[in-house]
């Protein structure tokens, strides 16, 4: 199973914002309350722009740039009440500014109201004929609900204006794809995206998962050059893998499983795939091993990794453990045919020795 980025909504909730502000986990152990007394202890920069808009619109809180600044802000920190509090102060003051509309627009949308989103962007694009961003907003919105041919004619709009633009390109690749089928053509939109922008992970994923799905071996390049972009994704080291075991590329689905499991340790799908693998291997402990790992990784409901095990204990001549692990994939799972079948054949072998041992008593 490969995994993919979940890109059109992230690009379309922040494809207008400034995306490089991201959370940061809580550090328990650490004393905040020394550090808001301590007037010398740094303070988070996003805590400082924040403080900078909120000082700006205190002073002017007609300031619409300042309202929209602060809009997007607190859209990249998920924070939406107070985001569409701003987008509906900076609205009031002046509705036909296009980037005020273009903050409505996105608003509106993770809020599920797509209704409003679409009216406020085709409002912008009638105010200002050249908008870009309001283009692609509705380019995205039809491909999202699969009006394909709308999409590609918003992306052509934004191709005439800017034949540059690396995402009208990935957009209408996508049109392409999901609307008439056409791998070929669509990746080589996905490919103008990426000579635009050889920095474009969705459009590198997705070029990628396609490539991988025909038997293209430039698939391995797009995974290669995401990894450059960020080594330690532990889903496109997954997908590596996956596209090296199809090919029966052992050692190399090994590494990028390893890799994979290494920064995602509750990662049970990729230390399945190694167990996998070991059986193809004919390696049956080291097997039996992953399995367990993969077991464990879901708190022992991997009804998968059961059967898995229990076949690598199969082939191990361990049959009492063999038929216990069958026995409890069948209990998370009852419907697994491959452990009913696996315990109809050990039941099999239980009978042929008992008749083999009948046999030659009778000798």
């Amino acid at each position: 199973m490969i995994r993919s980025i979940s890109f059109i909504l992230l690009l379309f909730i922040f494809s207008a914002c400034d995306n490089s502000q991201g959370g940061q986990p809580k550090d328990e152990t650490k004393d905040t309350t020394s550090s808001i007394l301590d007037p010398t202890q740094e303070r988070d920069p996003r805590m400082k722009e924040l403080d900078s808009l909120n000082s700006i619109v205190a002073q002017d809180p007609n300031n619409v740039d300042a309202l929209i600044a602060r809009g997007r802000f607190h859209m990249n920190q998920r924070s939406l009440n107070y985001a569409i509090a701003d987008a509906k102060a900076a609205k009031s003051l002046d509705s036909t500014r296009a980037d005020v509309l273009l903050l409505w627009g996105d608003v509106h949308f993770v809020n599920n109201e797509t209704r409003t989103s679409k009216e406020a962007w085709e409002e912008c694009i009638r105010l200002d004929p050249k908008n870009i961003d309001c283009r692609l907003k509705l380019a995205e919105l039809y491909n999202i609900v699969k009006e394909y041919q709308t999409s590609t004619r918003y992306t052509n709009e934004v191709i005439e204006l800017d034949d540059r633009n690396a995402t009208a390109y990935f957009i209408k690749g996508l049109n392409i794809r999901d609307g008439k089928g056409d791998t070929a053509t669509s990746l080589q939109y996905l490919q103008r995206a990426i000579d635009l922008d050889p920095n474009y992970q969705a459009a590198l994923d997705m070029a990628a998962v396609m490539s991988a799905a025909v038997g293209d071996p430039i698939a391995e390049a797009y995974y290669k050059r995401l990894l450059e972009i960020d080594p330690n994704n532990g889903n496109v080291w997954y997908n590596l893998g996956m596209f090296y075991q199809e090919r029966g590329m052992w050692n190399e689905s090994i590494e990028s499983f390893t890799k994979a499991a290494q920064i995602n340790p509750k990662d049970a799908e990729s230390y399945f795939n190694l167990g996998y693998i070991h059986l193809q291997l004919q390696v049956y402990q080291v097997a039996a091993d992953y399995f367990t790992k993969a077991i464990q990784a879901r708190d022992g409901y991997n009804h998968r990794g059961y059967y898995g095990r229990g076949y690598a204990y199969e082939m191990l001549g361990d049959v009492t453990r063999a038929e216990q692990d069958y026995r409890k994939a069948l209990e998370l799972n009852p419907q697994h045919q491959p452990s009913r079948i696996a315990l109809d054949r050990l039941k099999r072998g239980d009978q042929m020795v008992r008749e083999d041992q009948r046999q030659k008593k009778g000798q």
